[in-house]
């Protein structure tokens, strides 16, 4: 019997017998506990428990008569389910680790760090979007290669009850290409985003949910007024306080452009 496919179906969560008598059903179609067993190549005392258990998971049917026949549900319809359901599962294990991690990651980690490559910065600017619970405020006053979609992309999957708020310069230099970020923003139609023009330093700040937040600067080519790649320097700071006044400042002028 194949045993990488005995590994691939042990991940739906069945035990090691179950496997072999689901695949062995899934190769006679439909059979009795006898044929199945030797099929499975196990005991066939041991077969009735697993088809019934089988049969409980939705991955079976058990036919009556005299000998009981036990058929394969089609593995499409039978799978469905229980992808369905790992799914859901993975999902709640992941929601359970992140917030066991955002607990405790400022006990072990240094309250203000610096990240350097590019790549690196970008990852931890859409680790905060995505990690973003309450709001997600930004000035921004440049951009780098592919940032721009990155950015939309990662605003578009945030929850529609996280407040996006953007202050920043009309337009930036990429690649040679003039980037009009109010527009861009504006024609990506983000229903949780607001966003304004002000005129902003050479830098970059993210507010995460008014407890964290990362800065990020880049040395500015003179001549084309774009950043220069490899200069890219990111301060992450977890000091709530520190935060929490900068997303007080950012709410007040955000709000006072309105007035």
């Amino acid at each position: 019997m194949d045993k990488d496919l005995i590994k691939s179906v042990k991940k739906l969560g069945l035990s090691t017998y179950e496997s072999k008598v689901y695949l062995a059903l899934n190769k006679l179609i439909l059979g009795t506990a006898e044929e199945i067993s030797k099929e499975a190549d196990i005991p066939k005392s041991k077969s009735y428990d697993v088809l019934k258990s089988l049969n409980r998971k939705d991955l079976i049917k058990i036919n009556g008569g005299k000998p009981i026949i036990y058929e394969i549900i089609p593995p499409k319809e039978g799978f469905k389910n229980h992808r369905i359901a790992l799914i859901e599962e993975l999902y709640q294990c992941e929601e359970k680790l992140n917030a066991i991690y955002e607990k405790k990651v400022s006990e072990v980690q240094a309250p203000v760090w610096l990240i350097s490559k590019e790549e690196k910065i970008i990852e931890k600017e859409m680790d905060l979007i995505k990690n973003a619970k309450d709001s997600i405020y930004m000035r921004l006053g440049f951009l780098t290669k592919d940032e721009l979609n990155q950015l939309i992309k990662s605003f578009r999957k945030t929850k529609s009850h996280v407040k996006i708020k953007i202050l920043a310069t009309e337009e930036c230099i990429v690649n040679g290409e003039k980037i009009n970020i109010i527009e861009e923003f504006k024609r990506a139609r983000i229903k949780n985003l607001k966003i304004k023009k002000i005129d902003i330093p050479f830098v970059k700040l993210i507010i995460k949910d008014s407890k964290e937040m990362f800065h990020i600067y880049a040395k500015q080519d003179e001549n084309t007024k774009e950043a220069i790649p490899g200069t890219l320097m990111g301060i992450l700071n977890r000091y709530e306080e520190a935060s929490k006044n900068y997303y007080d400042r950012f709410e007040k002028q955000f709000n006072k452009m309105d007035l």
